[in-house]
Order: structure tokens, then C-alpha cells, then sequence
């Protein structure tokens, strides 16, 4: 990223995780890039494992599509791998989206 480290207060990625590249890199750099104490949001509209009829389709393609679906759980461990804290994901299973947070201590 093209901005000095420790810059932001807050970053957020809605409805975008699952097409990034290198998603632990890009958690690496986020990390690097916000100020301690700050939060990272990553809204996903869907999830691998969600019972939705979009979820399904989407995991189903995915390979086509070059989407990388995470479980409730992959973003969890992605959140702690990176070396946030305070890890949090709260899930809407009859809308197959979550919300996960992590804090840069």
C-alpha cells in the first residue's frame, strides 16, 4: 500500500476479502499500515458453509471465478495469523454474511 505505516484509524473491506490475491499479505499490510489500538472490519456479503442458495452457487463457482470463500473459522485464524488482537466474528446465518474485527494492539 502506498501509504506510511501506522497512518489509519480504521479500515475497513466490505464485500471484498474473497477476491484479493494474496489474502494474507494483504492482512499483513493493513496491519502495518494502522495505528495501534485500531480496528479492521471485513464484512463479507457470503461465506463458505453459509446455507444460502447465493452461497452455495458462489462456492460452487468459485474455482471459475477466482473467489477465495472463507468459513467462519478461516476468519478467525486469518485475523489471528496476521497478529491482530481482540478478534471477533459475528455471524448471520439466515443472510450467509459475518463481521469479523481484529485490533492491532
Amino acid at each position: 500500500m502506498p501509504f506510511p505505516d501506522g497512518i489509519f484509524d480504521l479500515v475497513t473491506a466490505v464485500e471484498t476479502l474473497f477476491w484479493w490475491t494474496n489474502i494474507p499479505a494483504g492482512m499483513a499490510e493493513i496491519l502495518k499500515v494502522r495505528k495501534p489500538d485500531s480496528r479492521f472490519i471485513v464484512i463479507p456479503e457470503i461465506y463458505k458453509g453459509a446455507n444460502t442458495t447465493s452461497a452455495r452457487l458462489a462456492e460452487k463457482y468459485a474455482s471459475k471465478t477466482g473467489m477465495k470463500l472463507l468459513g467462519i473459522d478461516e476468519h478467525r485464524e486469518l485475523f489471528v495469523n496476521a497478529g491482530f488482537s481482540d478478534v471477533q466474528v459475528v455471524a448471520e446465518p439466515r443472510r450467509a454474511w459475518i463481521c469479523a474485527i481484529g485490533r492491532k494492539s
